[in-house]
């Protein structure tokens, strides 16, 4: 499926947010890909924000994220180094 804001194939908030209104299954494995290859990266990001909507995938990404991030290293915190206590 095509998305309309989808340009170049770059996923802008745009067309992410397309796919999790209008998307169906199949439109939303490269986003599960994307994910679980890197959940704290800007695309997982993006995604985390709009989860915050009543779209329709919103629930499902958010239990995609949940368990990616689980099972992930957090990132270093912005700023610097992470923390040692």
């Amino acid at each position: 499926m095509k998305h309309r804001h989808l340009i170049h194939e770059e996923f802008t908030v745009a067309a992410i947010e397309d796919i999790l209104a209008r998307g169906q299954a199949p439109d939303w494995v490269p986003l599960i890909d994307i994910i679980r290859a890197d959940p704290y990266g800007e695309v997982a990001e993006k995604i985390d924000k709009l989860c915050e909507l009543p779209l329709f995938g919103a629930p499902v990404f958010r239990r995609v994220l949940a368990a990616a991030r689980q099972s992930a290293t957090p990132p270093p915190e912005k700023g610097g180094a992470p923390r040692t206590p």
